[in-house]
């Protein structure tokens, strides 16, 4: 038995928007746009849709689609990291997100006699124990300025806050402007340092981690750490 090919239906549509509508000649305007505003508004523009949608596909389309749907699908398994964002001054910054362990209001920064400084702050009382508290602004000679206790930030008021991290073993905690919290990004979104960077800024910073519309630096952990306990010397 011959196999009936599928012919194709051509649908004949009058697209009268195109010659006396919105889209057509001004000079030669369709009478039912004083009353429909539009041509999407209009009964014989929407039953030219509806005819369009309902025709039945070319055999060509329907051939594509089912070869397209028959593939198998592939996931694409990125391997995923998690950082810490945080501002610290006017810069934003982060960190890997397992050295934060948690973050707490602002409070009183206790100055050390003849040992406080640019980078040692002092010492800071966390849920009743007094931790150090340091300066990542400090290290990175992040200037500071006047800032009040509450920042207002995009109209709403943004408090600081202090960050408690450890590494092996070592509790350190230090001020921030604003926190951004944790998010997960894949290796491509950190890219190569600018070579206009310089000075503590390049040294502490391996990447650049490229969030919605920021550009945040990401710090080199191993090399800042070290750097802040040797501050605790």
């Amino acid at each position: 038995m011959e196999e009936k090919k599928a012919e194709t239906v051509v649908v004949a549509i009058d697209d009268c928007w195109n010659r006396i509508g919105v889209w057509g000649d001004p000079e030669k305007r369709c009478p039912e746009l004083d009353r429909t505003i539009h041509c999407r508004n209009c009964a014989k523009y929407s039953a030219a849709g509806r005819r369009l949608l309902d025709r039945v596909p070319e055999p060509e389309y329907r051939q594509e689609w089912t070869a397209l749907l028959a593939k198998e699908k592939q996931a694409e398994n990125l391997p995923t990291k998690s950082a810490f964002v945080f501002r610290a001054g006017g810069e934003w910054l982060a960190l890997p997100a397992g050295l934060i362990r948690e973050v707490v209001d602002m409070g009183m920064i206790h100055t050390i006699p003849h040992r406080s400084g640019q980078i040692l702050r002092g010492l800071v009382n966390i849920r009743g124990k007094l931790e150090v508290c340091v300066s990542i602004g400090g290290v990175l000679g992040i200037e500071h300025g006047e800032r009040k206790r509450d920042v207002k930030i995009h109209g709403y008021v943004t408090p600081e806050r202090l960050v408690v991290g450890a590494r092996e073993g070592q509790i350190i905690v230090f001020p921030v402007t604003e926190v951004r919290g944790h998010v997960r990004y894949t290796p491509e979104m950190l890219r190569e340092l600018p070579v206009t960077v310089s000075g503590s800024k390049a040294v502490y910073t391996k990447g650049i981690l490229c969030l919605e519309d920021l550009d945040i630096g990401f710090l080199e952990d191993d090399m800042l750490f070290r750097t802040l306990t040797r501050s605790l010397a």
